[in-house]
Parts: structure tokens; sequence; C-alpha cells
């Protein structure tokens, strides 16, 4: 509760600061693809037997690539632009999949992670007056966790993923190129460290499905968290992602001299 309270304070300072300033607005939104690093990318194991995998157990969240969508404001804070105090939210979304044949039927796994993240940082513009502005920024970020995964064939259960929030880092680059006065286009890359502060742990209530369909025999397993804490028997996970992203610029208030 305490870092959300520190971080919900530090955008209320930074935002304040910002209204202080009578200066130029930029708008960027975009979309891209994204990659999972560390743990939260995985692969599934690659033979099950008659088992059931594991959740739990497994050290990474067991996706591949993903896409990305978001919005970020931009306010210049010196007479040159160069300096940029930001605020914004960014989405992104992890999946992976994987087919077991099995005697007489396949089972299917379909996974799914979500991060939402709401962010407040700074940004320096190398050349804010030409037409290619190359930029490099670092936010505070605050990320929610959700997600699903779904299993069907010869067992059908879905497992939701808890939700869960973890603070961390965004380090961003990228170029700003002016088309004219009032829009622009953007592309870049961001590195979200995403559980730097908060990790949590707690196994022993993901265990036993659920039944929650009778006649369709389908399952709910109790919700899985994230489990990135290390413990006695689970190791810390590193839960990290690099974004790819292009789109467009809006440019609003007056003019920087």
């Amino acid at each position: 509760m305490r870092y959300r309270i520190i971080f919900f304070l530090s955008l209320f300072l930074i935002f304040s600061a910002v209204l202080q300033a009578q200066t130029k607005f930029n708008l960027n939104v975009y979309g891209g693809y994204s990659l999972p690093v560390a743990d939260i990318k995985g692969d599934f194991p690659d033979t099950l037997g008659n088992s059931l995998l594991d959740f739990d157990k497994s050290s990474t969240l067991l996706t591949g690539s993903g896409f990305n969508i978001g919005a970020i404001g931009k306010y210049a804070v010196d007479t040159l632009g160069k300096a940029r105090i930001t605020g914004g939210f960014n989405y992104n979304s992890f999946s992976g999949s994987k087919d077991y044949p099995r005697s007489g039927a396949t089972l299917t796994y379909k996974n799914k992670v979500n991060i939402f993240t709401i962010s407040a940082g700074a940004e320096y513009g190398f050349f804010p007056k030409k037409k290619f502005n190359p930029f490099v920024g670092l936010d505070l970020a605050m990320n929610f966790y959700s997600g699903k995964i779904e299993a069907s064939g010869d067992s059908t259960f879905n497992i939701q993923r808890k939700s869960e929030s973890r603070f961390g880092i965004v380090v961003n680059g990228g170029v700003d190129i002016k088309l004219n006065k009032s829009i622009g286009a953007v592309v870049g890359v961001k590195y979200g460290l995403t559980n730097l502060i908060g990790k949590k742990t707690d196994i022993s209530s993901n265990t036993a499905l659920q039944t929650d369909d009778e006649e369709t025999g389908n399952s709910t397993l109790k919700e899985l968290g994230l489990n990135d804490e290390e413990s006695s028997n689970n190791k810390s996970k590193t839960l990290y992602y690099l974004q790819f992203y292009a789109g467009l610029s809006f440019y609003f208030g007056e003019v920087l001299k």
C-alpha cells in the first residue's frame, strides 16, 4: 500500500509542476509489436504424458510474442523544448499455446498475460526545433497484471490469473518526426522492468480444480498468482519486456521559440 501512495504522490507532484509550465504539449498515440524478456518469456514442456501441467511450479509465465498500444503526453518545461515531463498509459498483451497429442484426443493450452501500465517520468529531446527529433526518457511505472489460461481437449478448464500490481521503470527511446505544425509521426522502443518492487508468492491456494459446470464438465482453477518472489519452494522471477512501437504525434499549445 505504501508503494502505491508514494507512486501517486509522485504523479501529483509531476503534474502540478506541469500545470505551472505554459509551454508546448505533445501527445503520442501508438501501437506495435512486443517481445517478452526474461521470465515473462517461456516455453511449454515438450511432453506431458497423461498428467496436467502444474502452472504453480512453472519458472516462467510461458508466453511468446505480443502486441502493444498506448498514449503518452509530453510537456516541455524549458524554453528550448528539450526537457519534457511525461505521463501516460501502456498496454501489452502476450500469448503462448501448445498442443499435446494424447491417446484418443489432443490437449491444447492457450495462455495470455496482460500488463496495463500507468507511468510518469522525464524525457530529453535532442533537436526539438528540427524535423527529426531523437529522444530518450525514463519513467516510473505501476504495472497491473491479469490474464487467463485455457485448456481444451481431453481436459477442459480455465485458470484465471490473479489481478496483481508491481512497480518498476520503463526506459524509452525513439524519434519524433514533424510532418507539419499540428501533426507528426513517432517511432521508438521501450524496455520495461515491471516487477522491481512488490514481488509476492502465494502458491498454496492454487492446487485443486473446482467444477463450475457439472453438465459440461468445465472446471476453473483457483486464481494463479505471479509467484515472483523467491521462497523455499519458488525461485524469483524477473518480468521484463521489449516493445517496438510506431504512431502519431499531435502538437498543442504555444510554439516554442
